[in-house]
């Protein structure tokens, strides 16, 4: 604990910015690739607009709060393990604190929501086939956005980053295009 209270007297920004970005990118790239998978699997195995958007609701707001309580789960273990590592083999690690732990949590459920409500907002003015290309293009810009974000705080070259991020996304909105192909044939 004492640790942790050191490390934010230094530069208490800084920690807080960087703690946050783990809930924040965490919500972001699971939201993401779970939301633009889903649009663009429902919206290959049905012509309706309506069933999309519902999907993309409930799926967003269900993988919203996985991820949060997801988070939860994980720093509170890694908190945990922190500490005892801190007290009982007098390793020098930072702590989260139980504050970094809920703040991230509720980062990532609203960067999950948030993502969703902007790959569904095409089903909403658009004929299906234009709505499906501009989630699918936002999805990518999304993430090619955020991997350059890590790239660059990270001192990776943020353009490579960038690409990373966004093949994963093509992948997963290809993989699911596909997955919908294949129970249209088998129903």
């Amino acid at each position: 604990m004492l640790m942790e209270m050191e490390d934010m007297k230094s530069n208490p920004l800084q920690t807080n910015i960087s703690y946050s970005l783990e809930g924040i990118a965490f919500g972001l790239a699971d939201g993401l690739i779970m939301s633009l998978g889903l649009i663009i699997g429902v919206a290959e195995a049905t012509t309706d607009p309506k069933f999309v958007v519902i999907a993309g609701v409930i799926g967003g707001f269900a993988n919203a709060f996985g991820n949060s309580i997801g988070v939860y789960m994980s720093q509170s273990a890694e908190r945990g393990l922190q500490i005892y590592e801190t007290n009982e083999h007098g390793v020098n690690v930072n702590v989260h604190s139980k504050r970094e732990v809920h703040v991230n949590s509720a980062l990532a459920f609203l960067c999950s929501v948030s993502v969703s409500v902007v790959l569904l907002s095409p089903f909403i003015f658009l004929n299906i086939t234009t709505a499906v290309i501009v989630a699918f293009v936002l999805g990518v810009l999304i993430a090619f956005t955020l991997g350059s974000h890590v790239g660059k705080i990270s001192n990776e070259n943020r353009w490579l980053c960038g690409l990373r991020y966004a093949i994963m996304a093509f992948l997963g909105a290809i993989i699911s295009h596909l997955v919908a192909d294949l129970l249209t044939i088998l129903t």
